[in-house]
């Protein structure tokens, strides 16, 4: 079998047709995830806008192996975080109207950018109902309650792989 890397008793490799069978069983006996993926998902594949099983060149499917076999498997998707201000509230409907506008057509341009690049979604933050509503109604999005989120720790020296965890760590980064 060829890793794509070996580090501290572990091996990355990619996920290949043999892990489909396993990838079945730990989905379907796993409550919190079994209505969240299919093992497709986990082989880098989705359903398309035609409704077919495609390849999705977006995501990077792997396994972590130890010398017992697999650990667990992991699907990295790329993904636009964003972040806005606006103007202070104003009440008056033509503001109200003029940056809803410019929020739905600015977003629809740089979504262009953003799927060549290859970001399979947006992810932002708000305590705005009237954002929400207009992200839900306008956008598209949906408000998430499955996701834990965590900033990458920038690194610019030789750090290793477990200092950098602890780095985030020693930040107050959960």
């Amino acid at each position: 079998m060829e890793y794509l890397a070996e580090f501290d008793g572990l091996k990355l490799r990619e996920v290949t047709e043999q892990d489909y069978p396993q990838l079945e069983e730990w989905i379907a006996a796993d409550p919190a995830h079994a209505s969240l993926f299919e093992p497709d998902f986990f082989l880098g594949r989705e359903v398309d806008r035609t409704g077919q099983l495609a390849p999705d060149p977006r995501a990077t499917c792997y396994a972590l192996d130890d010398d017992q076999g697999t650990v667990f498997y992991i699907r990295l998707s790329r993904a636009a975080r964003v972040h806005m201000q606006f103007p202070p509230a104003r009440e008056t409907q033509g503001q109200v109207r003029r940056t809803a506008i410019a929020l739905v057509k600015g977003m629809a341009f740089l979504e262009v950018a953003l799927s060549r690049a290859g970001a399979a979604e947006w992810i932002f933050s708000t305590e705005s109902t009237g954002l929400k509503k207009i992200s839900e109604r306008a956008l598209g999005f949906t408000e998430s309650k499955t996701e834990m989120i965590r900033p990458i720790t920038r690194l610019d020296g030789p750090e290793k792989p477990l200092q950098a965890l602890q780095l985030a760590s020693e930040k107050g980064v959960q």
